[in-house]
């Protein structure tokens, strides 16, 4: 019967299998083949021509199969391929198969896995519709290669037997021996994994050994624990020849409605002295991260952000994290339409070394906003936002210059704004503002230096405002371009703000004066500072943008004061009438270069105040980066430091797998010298990665040695490996990627 379709072949094969009459379709067996016959005296019945066999989620085909009615076995040969129910494909020469097709052995057997990994073996079994054990068998998740799919693969287990259970999804191994490059590296009388289906799995993970400067060699042994499947954690010692023991571990859990997470570590180690040097003794040391959301309705959520450390090398001194403040934040907030809400508290830890100020505790901050619908109003749309602020300090053991205020703050603020576009295409946008501000505060040290403490302090205020901005955009088309040129110009107008010297300031206490907040109302941070006073700011924007994706983009301003503020620090760049021209240059012309440049220059002497310049160029097979940055921390109370610092390295993706990464960092300013410099050797592919870093690191501070790291990273996709990631692992900048 040749070309037999599904629905005739079920009543053809009526002989191959009886039970195909029963109601349970699950039981049933269906057969397509080219041409079809049955001996009635033996029992045999024969299908060949593109034979497939279909039961019970199994699939069967090969050339040519005969079923014996008296055993209830088939004997498949030619391109045998068996599509089990979990997607797993098996090859073989021949296979001898059960009528219900859940025993079977197999000769010369291959084995395709869901996830493209594979075995091949000389002998092959199956059983109880469960086991598949492998003679002499070889597994690997390396793809074969395609211009000689004879060669080895990249790795390689050999195992004398390999048992695959795929209820449990675990897969033995017995007598195995992995070779990488065809040589053999390691031997185990017997191993087990979890077989390429297994997402997680309750048990140890590879341990991961490494060296630091600060902790010497270590080991650190994660177990895993699969608590549900919402739920599961990580225990992860880690012992180390500087401090004995570290406990570590990981919590997740995801609810209905929000999801839960946390990772810490504690030990009880030496910590040394920040200002004396001196060794202070064990202590309890530690950190804790974490992160809990929660939808309580549809507009209303709650939420915090832990990020905890007992001291302030303890992260560092163990590559955790390179950041110099931590912030602690509990929350509940609400979205509805255009109206926003948020209840916040705050809890805050400065890092960087030496005597730093009090930081605040914020107990609470209550906020909302809302929005009007456009053209409500007059034809524009009006806003409305409103604060409420307190905050605490700890001021008895710090001394009066690092004391800080403590700090009751309402604030409410109503606007407008309306655009208007003229035939010529002239975009006008007014706005305007009317503000007012209330405090009480203790604790308020006097700005001039006079050791002066205001308590009891009560202050209010009220402010005006409103800007016109007028932007010409104008473009044209050429050939294969077209150019953009845009003038800005805002006018301003407020009254001069007089700031007493009771006034408290909590989140105005640093100012960065660059392109971005030219054009801004307010280039003070936060609230407690106001830029008062009437101005004209103006700037030109040209930018050329090509078909094929390349560009050149400038933008170039300044601002006048017509009443100077003086609250603006010296060299902020906003102290004089005129302030400094600030600017933007990105340039772009192909995927082999990527350039970026922002300035602040002197209005006086045309003297560079900031700088910050980015190169990257060539092509991946080698591609070197460029940055220089130069610029003042500033405070209100005058300029704190300069920083300038220049970072060069390179990329290099030298072949289809391997990449090489150098960087070092100089600084110039305040402290000339090496900060860091880092190599990074990497291999990756489908089925394994490798890499190497060495890492040098030039800051000395308390508690934290600087040296060289060198550190291993070893994995086998589906069977693990070696990953030192717990204390550093290579970190690419942005700058090394390549354009996509």
């Amino acid at each position: 019967m040749a070309g037999a379709s599904a629905a005739h072949a079920a009543e053809a094969t009526a002989p191959i299998n009886p039970s195909s009459a029963s109601d349970d379709r699950s039981k049933e067996t269906f057969i397509n083949a080219e041409r079809m016959s049955f001996d009635q005296n033996t029992g045999i019945a024969t299908a060949t021509g593109h034979v497939e066999i279909a039961r019970s989620g199994y699939i069967l085909h090969a050339d040519k199969i005969t079923y014996d009615q008296n055993k209830d076995m088939m004997h498949a040969e030619g391109h045998v391929a068996m599509l089990m129910p979990d997607g797993e494909v098996q090859f073989a020469d021949k296979e001898e198969v059960t009528g219900d097709m859940k025993q079977a052995f197999a000769t010369n057997l291959s084995v395709l896995f869901p996830d493209n990994s594979r075995l091949v073996a000389q002998n092959g079994q199956r059983y109880e519709g469960r086991y598949m054990t492998a003679d002499k068998g070889l597994y690997t998740a390396c793809n074969v290669c395609k211009d000689d799919p004879d060669h080895q693969p990249l790795w390689q287990i050999r195992a004398d037997k390999i048992v695959h259970d795929n209820e449990t999804h675990d897969v033995y191994y017995h007598d195995a021996t992995l070779d990488f490059l065809g040589l053999p590296v390691m031997y185990t009388p017997y191993a087990s994994a979890p077989d390429p289906t297994v997402e997680r799995r309750q048990g140890f993970l590879t341990p991961t050994p490494g060296y630091t400067p600060s902790a010497g060699a270590f080991v650190r042994t994660p177990y895993y624990f699969d608590i549900a499947p919402d739920k599961d954690a990580i225990f992860a010692p880690t012992f180390s020849t500087n401090d004995i023991a570290q406990l570590g571990g990981e919590y997740r859990e995801r609810f209905e409605r929000g999801s839960l997470q946390l990772d810490g570590n504690i030990e009880y180690a030496d910590l040394t002295s920040e200002n004396t040097g001196d060794d202070k003794g064990d202590r309890v040391r530690g950190n804790l991260l974490g992160m809990f959301r929660y939808d309580i309705n549809n507009i209303w959520r709650a939420g915090a952000d832990v990020d905890y450390a007992s001291d302030k090398s303890y992260l560092q001194r163990y590559n955790l994290t390179a950041a110099t403040n931590l912030t602690d934040r509990a929350y509940v907030e609400g979205f509805q339409g255009r109206d926003y809400a948020a209840v916040n508290t705050y809890y805050f830890q400065d890092l960087r070394p030496g005597t730093q100020p009090v930081q605040p505790t914020v107990l609470p901050e209550v906020g909302f906003n809302t929005l009007g619908e456009p053209g409500q109003t007059f034809g524009g749309r009006w806003s409305m936002d409103g604060s409420m602020l307190i905050t605490a300090r700890d001021n008895q053991s710090a001394a009066l210059p690092e004391q800080g205020p403590e700090t009751r703050r309402a604030s409410l603020d109503g606007g407008w704004e309306r655009q208007f576009v003229s035939d010529t295409g002239l975009l006008t946008t007014i706005s305007g503002l009317l503000r007012g501000d209330s405090y009480w505060a203790d604790n308020v040290i006097d700005p001039s230096g006079s050791g002066n403490v205001f308590n009891n302090v009560l202050l209010s205020r009220q402010f005006e405002q409103a800007n016109v901005v007028f932007r010409y955009p104008m473009g044209r088309r050429g050939e294969d371009y077209e150019q953009i040129l845009e003038p800005i110009a805002m006018l301003t107008a407020a009254p001069t703000v007089h700031t007493s010297d009771q006034q408290p300031i909590e989140d105005s206490l640093d100012l960065q004066f660059d392109y971005t907040n030219l054009f801004s109302p307010n280039r003070f941070t936060g609230t407690d500072l106001i830029e008062g006073g009437s101005r004209a700011t103006y700037g030109l924007r040209n930018a050329f943008i090509a078909d094929s994706g390349a560009h050149l983009d400038l933008f170039g301003g300044e601002s006048y004061d017509f009443t100077p503020d003086n609250l603006f620090p010296t060299l902020s760049g906003l102290h004089d009438h005129a302030s400094d021209y600030v600017g933007n240059i990105s340039l772009s012309p192909g995927k082999w270069l990527d350039a970026d440049y922002s300035f602040r220059i002197s209005h006086i002497d045309f003297t560079p105040q900031m700088q910050d310049a980015h190169m990257s160029f060539g092509v991946p097979v080698f591609r070197p980066m460029l940055r220089y940055i130069l610029a003042y921390q500033t405070e209100t109370t005058g300029i704190v430091d300069t920083i300038e610092e220049g970072t060069i390295g390179f990329s290099s993706n030298f072949t289809k797998y391997w990449t090489f990464v150098f960087q070092h960092i100089q600084g110039f300013q305040p402290q000339p010298g090496a900060r860091q410099t880092s190599a990074n050797l990497i291999y990756t592919d489908e089925c394994f990665i490798a890499g190497v870093t060495l890492e040098r690191n030039d800051i000395t501070r308390f508690d934290i040695k600087p040296g060289t790291s060198i550190l291993f990273h070893v994995y086998l996709r589906n069977i693990g490996g070696l990953h030192t990631d717990s204390f550093s692992a290579p970190t690419f900048p942005a700058e090394f990627r390549q354009p996509e």
